[in-house]
């Protein structure tokens, strides 16, 4: 009989599964938030036009957290490819990595509502940071406690922690950028989001990002 505490291969394969559903309500979540102006306050052609460019912090910020979700989905994946079993406490940094998933739409929508402020850049860059934090504290204890399959090599296991910290890198410049302007660091995360999303093969990228 198993202990609570002892790795199986059962334990991550409900790790897996619960995954993927908190992933899909915070995507579902975000896209809620861009609501259809009133009928009521729209009589003219004009009206409707002005009241659709008035939702566009609400694009920008659907877009950048959508790329967000899009990437560390693609990362969580990658590492339930690479990690053969889970126990309790593998479970619960994972659950403690949903619970910042499941926080992104509130960081998304108080963005979307104070797009010039820097606290809302800085709000959604920690979200950012601790989502990072709880995918590499992830890696690092089932590397460290023979939790990987036997076949990935260590080459493959830098690799995953030096993409967290390079990813963790540039948000923090884009968060540093808000001194500047919030608009300006908004424009610098999208940007990396974009290429991370994208995934390109030229080698300046590629090391850039991992």
């Amino acid at each position: 009989m198993k202990r609570p505490l002892e790795p199986s291969a059962e334990g991550r394969g409900r790790i897996v599964g619960i995954t993927d559903g908190v992933f899909a309500i915070a995507l579902t979540l975000i896209v809620l938030e861009i609501r259809v102006p009133a009928h009521e306050a729209v009589h003219s052609e004009g009206e409707l036009l002005g009241a659709i460019l008035a939702l566009a912090p609400r694009f920008l910020t659907y877009a950048l957290s959508f790329l967000t979700l899009t990437i560390f989905w693609f990362g969580q994946q990658a590492q339930h490819g690479l990690i053969a079993k889970s126990d309790r406490r593998l479970a619960t940094l994972n659950l403690c990595f949903l619970a910042f998933i499941a926080l992104l739409p509130f960081s998304t929508d108080l963005l979307a509502d104070f797009l010039e402020f820097r606290i809302a850049v800085l709000v959604y860059w920690l979200n950012l940071l601790m989502l990072g934090a709880t995918l590499f504290a992830s890696w690092w204890y089932a590397d460290r406690n023979g939790m990987i399959a036997e076949d990935v090599d260590a080459e493959t296991r830098r690799t995953v922690y030096n993409r967290i910290v390079k990813a963790q890198a540039l948000w923090a410049v884009g968060a540093a950028l808000c001194l500047i302007t919030p608009l300006l660091s908004i424009g610098f995360i999208l940007l990396v989001q974009l290429i991370y999303a994208a995934a390109p093969r030229a080698s300046l990228l590629r090391k850039l990002i991992g």
